[in-house]
């Protein structure tokens, strides 16, 4: 079961769809927290004006009412950085993961707003962060979604689908049992 939790100011509507996406197209039983939510406030870099997913991905794996999900997946609206890194679309530890929207919107590239394309794109990196929680390094194939995205393009390529090796140890490892 993925917890999905919501971290700070996060459209709920997206939530719930992330939630059906997981269920429907990767087969992930999901469920959206109800009233808990975790606030990114004390993660924030003030000379980065960035918030660290590290800090808020150790806050989401120490909160022991999650201990009973299988995986917690925090979504943030704020922009992310990691150690050495400009940014992070998301970040993974052992049974926890934590992503953003900051990036994945149209607008942060000075484009209109796709509803669609964004609820594609959380799709593809709450599935990527999900794949490391089960183990899964970074993948060859450009057309897995365990394939690095450095950019916003790497992210819209590779799309939501787990393939080649990747696809058989999720499956090995029961990630889709319903």
């Amino acid at each position: 079961m993925v917890l999905v939790l919501q971290v700070g100011e996060v459209d709920r509507e997206l939530l719930e769809r992330l939630r059906e996406d997981l269920e429907k197209e990767l087969g992930f039983e999901a469920a959206v927290a109800g009233d808990v939510f975790l606030t990114p406030d004390f993660a924030l870099d003030e000379e980065r004006g960035q918030y660290s997913s590290t800090s808020i991905l150790y806050a989401v794996m120490e909160r022991h009412e999650f201990k009973r999900y299988g995986r917690v997946l925090g979504v943030a609206s704020v922009d992310l950085f990691a150690p050495g890194l400009h940014f992070v679309f998301g970040e993974a530890g052992p049974g926890a993961a934590v992503i953003s929207t900051f990036r994945l919107q149209e607008s942060f590239y000075g484009r209109e707003e796709d509803r669609s394309l964004l609820r594609e794109r959380v799709l593809t990196e709450a599935a990527h962060e999900l794949g490391h929680t089960y183990g899964l390094g970074h993948c060859a194939l450009p057309e897995c979604v365990m394939f690095f995205s450095n950019s916003i393009e790497d992210t819209d390529r590779k799309g939501h689908r787990f393939k080649g090796r990747c696809l058989e140890k999720m499956a090995e490892a029961g990630a889709f049992g319903k």
